[in-house]
């Protein structure tokens, strides 16, 4: 049977870039749509000498948010490099999506009153880091300024410990999703409707978004959560406990699992002690909670209390490494790895996208291009004749393959 991928026919129009955007525009690729990615001469994506590690020359960085798509470069600082853009907008174009600071795209004749000119129904999507209004407006954004900005470190920091940060780049990747379902939005709209529209976020506003549990408790009570590490606020035991060799997770919520979970650890007299039992007295007072659980659990290693707590039915985790985890066999059933060739890198690894959609699955067609490989390929199938392409490339308006 012929399957096709949900987004095909879409063509996106990529000038995003690091981490934020490119994910966003990663996952629309994965999904089907031509993801055409505009990169400047010379460096490309900043991400593309962000390392080590490399491979060939080639960065895991930029590797890691860039599959299933096309790299033209095109000097936007030349008004023939604006030209070239307007005409692939012209010549058929679904989005824009952008991620330079606000104003950036206007100056230099691309922005989206610009555009929409030239393709009225065009869904324009722009991902800066603290929004289009407000006094922080023209200032540059990076992952660990607005993880602190929003108060995650102060949350993630061990009391009077020094202050951490959440190392998977939570605000860029969660930012990059929040672009790509608010596109997926404009689309449907527009298969509606026939209409375009200006799609924007920022890091700051998804980081916020993705903070609602904490955010809600402050709102209801005034209280401010902080120094948690890896305690929930809401719920106890829920974090991890020193085990007599190294830690393990648990998450007990619910009468029964905390039932099981006192069997398991052999304290039956704490299921139906008076405090114990309401987990509104373990979150209360869960620093003691914590000292009296930990007194038990640091007699034996964790791989014991992971095969006592599976008998009881208790969750538990080890806290594994990255390469512990590629090793985990529910993991390894998931197929979540893919290996494909690279032009320049040669055989690569690369994670598959995160769903299984069976009529339409999409998945890992392309591997993340060399600069400027698809240059004169694009341009062609936009309708430009191979001696503009050539005398563009002589101008240094356009460079690559």
């Amino acid at each position: 049977m012929y399957h096709t991928c949900p987004l095909e026919g879409i063509k996106v129009l990529d000038f995003t870039q690091v981490l934020s955007g490119p994910f966003g525009t990663m996952l629309l690729g994965d999904l089907g749509a031509e993801i055409i990615k505009v990169e400047p001469p010379i460096t490309g994506d900043s991400t593309r000498g962000s390392g080590p590690p490399f491979q060939q020359g080639e960065s895991a960085y930029f590797f890691c948010v860039n599959r299933n798509k096309k790299s033209i470069c095109v000097d936007l600082k030349k008004k023939e490099g604006v030209e070239v853009i307007r005409r692939i907008v012209a010549r058929g174009c679904d989005v824009v999506a952008e991620s330079f600071r606000p104003g950036v795209m206007d100056r230099l004749g691309l922005g989206y009153k610009e555009m929409k000119k030239i393709k009225g129904d065009l869904i324009y999507s722009s991902l800066s880091a603290f929004g289009n209004k407000g006094p922080y407006r023209d200032r540059p954004g990076f992952e660990l300024i607005v993880q602190g900005l929003t108060g995650l470190v102060s949350i993630t920091t061990e009391p009077g410990g020094e202050p951490a940060k959440i190392q998977p780049q939570i605000v860029d990747l969660g930012s990059g999703m929040f672009q790509a379902f608010s596109i997926l939005a404009a689309l449907y709209h527009k298969q509606r409707t026939g209409q375009g529209q200006r799609v924007e976020t920022s890091l700051l506003e998804s980081t916020i978004a993705i903070m609602a549990n904490l955010v809600g408790i402050y709102f209801m009570t005034g209280e401010v959560p902080m120094g948690l590490g890896t305690r929930n606020p809401q719920l106890m035991p829920s974090q991890a406990f020193k085990t007599r060799d190294s830690y393990m997770l648990t998450v007990i919520g619910g009468v029964q699992l905390w039932a099981r979970f006192c069997k398991a650890l052999g304290k039956p007299e704490w299921i139906t002690d008076e405090n114990l039992s309401k987990n509104l007295y373990r979150v209360e007072y869960r620093y003691e909670v914590e000292k009296m659980i930990e007194e038990v659990t640091t007699t034996k290693t964790t791989e014991e209390w992971i095969e006592i707590f599976e008998e009881h039915q208790v969750p538990v985790s080890p806290i594994n490494t990255i390469e512990e985890m590629f090793e985990d066999p529910q993991v390894k059933s998931l197929d979540m790895v893919v290996t494909i060739n690279h032009s320049k890198a040669g055989k690569i690894k690369l994670l598959s996208p995160p769903w299984k959609l069976s009529e339409t699955p999409g998945g890992v067609k392309l591997p993340p291009p060399v600069l400027g490989e698809h240059t004169t390929q694009v341009l062609k199938e936009k309708g430009f004749s191979l001696e503009e392409i050539e005398s563009l490339k002589r101008k240094g308006v356009i460079f690559g393959q």
